[in-house]
C-alpha cells in the first residue's frame, strides 16, 4: 500500500469510452442486448410504416376486393401491434436497465473511494477531482443523457442502413441530393452543439456551487448560524449571483439554438421541395426515368424524411454521445486512481511485546512540511502511552501509521521484530481497535456498530452478552435499555422512524464501546473524550486499564490530567520526540509537556 497518491492527469476520450463500455459491461451486461433490441424495434417499426400506404395505394390500383382488403389491413395491424407491443416492452427494458445504472454507477464510486489508497482522501487535488466526478452523475445527468444518446444513435444507423437500401434502388443520385442537403443542415446543428458543449463546460463548476449553496440553505446544521449571525442574507445573495450566471448561459443557449433552427427549417423546407418535385415527376412522366407509382410515391418521400431524420440522428448521437463522455472524464480520471496494493506476505502477528518506530520520517502529500523526522521508540506490551504536542505535532500521524492508512517515508514501524508490511493485512489490522477524533458512527443498529464482524447475520448469532457487558463499562448500558428497542435501535432518524439521536457523549461512549469489543491487542484513542463533560471523562479515565483490559494503550489528548492514568508520557515537538518518561520524572524538570500541563491545571482551577 502506497502512502502517497496517486493520479492520473491525462486521459484521452478514447480512454474514457472503453472505461465506460467496460463498467456498463461489468455493471449490467445484459443492457447491451437491450439496447440492441430497442434500435432493431424501432427501426423496424419505422420501415413498416413506410411500407403500409404503399400496400394499400397499391391494393386499391390493383382493383382489390374488400375481403383482400380486409385480410391485408388485418395482417398489417397485427404486425403494427406485435411491433408497438415489442417497442413498448424494449422501452420499459430500456428505463428499467438505465435507473439500475443510474443507481450501480455511483455505488461503483463509492467502492472506489474505499478500495483507493487512504493518502489519497488526505489529498486535496484527489478530494476536488472526487467532486468534480460525481457532480456530472448525481446532478446533471451524465449518464443518462450518454445511455438515451446511444439508444437514439444505434436507432439511426439501423433506419439508415433500411432506408438507404430503398432510395439507392430508386435513385443514387437523388439520394446523393438528399445527403448533401442534410449534411448541410447537420454542419449547423454540430456548430450549435460546439457551443453548448463549451457554454456547459464553464456551467458545471457554477451549477455546482449553486447546487451547495442552495442545498446548504436548507441544512439542519446551519440554521442556528444563520438565525444568530444573519449568515442568511449572504447565503441568499450567492444564491442569486449563481442564478444569474445560469440566466446569461441559458438566455445564450437559447438565442444561438433559435438562430440554428431557423436556418435548419429553411434547408429542411428545400429538401423537402426537391424530394416532393422529384418523385412527384416520376409519377407523372418517365422524362426522369422509370414512372413509379403513388405507392412507390408514399415509399420514397417516407423514406427520404426518415433518412434525413435518422441521418441527423447519426450524427447529433455521436456528439450527444462525445459531449456526454467529455462530462465524464473527471469519473473517468477517479475511477483510474489505482486501487490500494496491500504489500506484505502472509505473516500473522503474534501477540504484541514490543511496538517500535525505528527511525521513521513522514510528510503529507504535496506538502513540503515533515512532520515526523527520524522518530524512534518503542512501546512495550501492557503500556498505557500518553503522546502528547501542540496542534500539528503529529500526535494523529502516529496513528495513521500504526493503522497503515499512510506508509512511512523512510524507516520502518515494527510489531514485535517484524515490519508491520510484512503482515496480511486484514490479519494485522484485526489486532488494532482504534477511536479516531472524527470517529463514525453509521445508520445501523446499536448492535450492529459494536459487534462489525457479526453484523448482518443475525441476532441469534451475536454476543449480546458481550455487547452488554462493555456498554456498561463505558456507562452507556442504563440509556441504551431505555430505549423500546435497546440495542436493536438505529441510529439515523432521517432513515428510520423509530431510530434514536444520542447525543455527542454518548455517541463517543458507543464508539469507544466498538473499538473495546473488538479485543484486539493494542487499542488507540485519538481524543477519545472530546465530546464528554468533565465528569463523564473522569470516569472513562478511572476506568482506563479495566476498559482496555491490561492491552496496551496508546492515548491522546489535549487534555493533560490523560497522562495522570498512563505509564509514560511521549512528547513530540517539532516533528521529533523531546522527551519519553512518566508523568513524575517529566514534571521535574523544564520542559513544554509541563508547561502545558501546569498552564491547563491553571485554567482548571481558576
Amino acid at each position: 500500500m502506497s502512502g502517497k497518491p496517486a493520479m492520473k492527469n491525462r486521459i484521452t476520450i478514447g480512454n474514457v469510452l472503453k472505461m465506460l463500455l467496460g463498467l456498463i459491461w461489468k455493471l449490467d451486461p445484459a443492457y447491451y442486448l437491450v439496447l440492441i433490441f430497442l434500435s432493431l424495434t424501432n427501426t423496424a417499426n419505422t420501415i413498416l410504416n413506410l411500407f403500409i400506404p404503399k400496400i394499400l395505394i397499391d391494393g386499391l390500383r390493383q382493383g382489390w376486393e374488400w375481403e383482400k382488403f380486409a385480410c391485408a389491413i388485418a395482417a398489417l395491424a397485427v404486425a403494427k401491434y406485435t411491433l408497438l407491443q415489442l417497442r413498448a416492452y424494449a422501452k420499459r427494458q430500456d428505463s428499467i436497465h438505465q435507473s439500475m445504472l443510474d443507481i450501480k454507477f455511483p455505488m461503483e464510486f463509492a467502492k472506489k473511494v474505499m478500495a483507493i489508497d487512504y493518502a489519497n482522501l488526505e489529498d486535496a487535488k484527489v478530494l476536488d477531482l472526487k467532486e468534480r466526478a460525481l457532480f456530472p452523475l448525481t446532478s446533471y445527468g451524465a449518464l443518462h443523457q450518454l445511455l438515451s444518446s446511444a439508444a437514439d444513435f444505434f436507432t439511426s444507423l439501423f433506419t439508415i442502413a433500411g432506408v438507404t437500401t430503398i432510395l439507392v434502388a430508386f435513385s443514387p443520385l437523388f439520394t446523393l441530393t438528399v445527403t448533401i442537403l442534410t449534411v448541410i443542415a447537420l454542419l449547423l446543428s454540430s456548430r450549435f452543439m460546439k457551443v453548448l458543449k463549451k457554454v456547459t463546460e464553464s456551467i458545471i463548476p457554477i451549477n455546482r456551487r449553486y447546487g451547495y449553496y442552495a442545498e446548504v440553505a436548507t441544512d439542519p446544521p446551519f440554521q442556528k448560524e444563520y438565525r444568530i449571525y444573519g449568515m442568511h442574507r449572504l447565503m441568499i445573495k450567492k444564491v442569486n449571483e449563481y442564478t444569474d450566471e445560469m440566466y446569461t448561459w441559458l438566455n445564450n443557449i437559447f438565442v444561438t439554438q433559435g438562430n440554428t433552427e431557423t436556418v435548419q427549417a429553411f434547408l429542411t423546407g428545400i429538401t423537402r421541395f426537391v424530394t416532393y418535385s422529384y418523385v412527384a415527376l416520376r409519377v407523372l412522366s418517365d422524362q426522369f426515368g422509370v414512372r413509379i407509382t403513388l405507392g412507390d410515391f408514399s415509399v420514397l418521400v417516407g423514406a427520404a424524411e426518415s433518412f434525413a431524420s435518422a441521418f441527423r440522428g447519426v450524427v447529433m448521437g455521436m456528439i450527444t454521445v462525445g459531449q456526454a463522455i467529455s462530462y465524464l472524464v473527471p469519473f473517468s480520471q477517479f475511477m483510474s486512481i489505482p486501487d490500494t496494493v496491500r504489500k506484505g506476505g502472509d505473516k500473522i502477528p503474534e501477540q504484541l511485546k514490543t511496538l517500535s518506530f525505528d527511525d521513521v520520517t513522514f510528510s503529507y502529500p504535496n506538502t513540503d512540511r515533515i512532520i515526523l523526522d527520524r522518530i524512534s521508540f518503542d512501546i512495550h506490551e501492557g503500556e498505557k502511552i500518553s503522546i502528547v504536542g501542540l496542534n500539528n505535532a503529529g500526535k494523529s500521524t502516529i496513528v495513521k501509521l500504526i493503522c497503515r492508512l499512510f506508509e512511512p517515508d523512510s524507516g520502518r514501524i515494527l510489531w514485535n521484530v517484524t515490519d508491520i508490511r510484512e503482515y496480511d493485512y486484514e490479519a494485522y489490522i484485526n489486532e488494532i481497535s482504534c477511536v479516531f477524533q472524527d470517529f463514525q458512527l453509521f445508520p445501523f443498529t446499536i448492535q450492529e456498530n459494536i459487534d462489525t464482524k457479526n453484523a448482518g447475520k443475525g441476532a441469534e448469532q451475536q454476543n449480546q452478552q458481550g455487547i452488554w457487558k462493555v456498554l456498561e463499562e463505558v456507562s452507556i448500558k442504563s440509556a441504551i435499555e431505555a430505549l423500546p428497542n435497546k440495542i436493536n435501535t438505529h441510529l439515523d432518524k432521517s432513515l428510520y422512524e423509530d431510530a434514536t439521536d444520542l447525543s455527542g457523549g454518548q455517541k463517543q461512549k458507543l464508539a469507544i464501546a466498538r473499538s473495546i469489543y473488538k479485543m484486539a491487542d493494542l487499542v488507540i484513542l485519538d481524543e477519545p473524550t472530546a465530546a464528554l463533560d468533565p465528569l463523564a471523562e473522569s470516569e472513562i479515565y478511572e476506568h482506563f486499564n479495566e476498559l482496555t483490559r491490561s492491552k496496551t494503550s496508546i492515548f491522546i489528548s489535549h487534555r493533560m490530567s490523560s497522562s495522570l492514568f498512563c505509564d509514560r508520557i511521549l512528547l513530540l515537538q517539532d516533528g521529533r520526540i523531546a522527551a519519553f518518561d512518566s508523568h513524575e520524572n517529566l514534571m521535574k524538570e523544564d520542559n513544554l509537556y509541563k508547561e502545558l500541563f501546569e498552564a491547563q491545571a491553571k485554567n482548571y482551577q481558576s
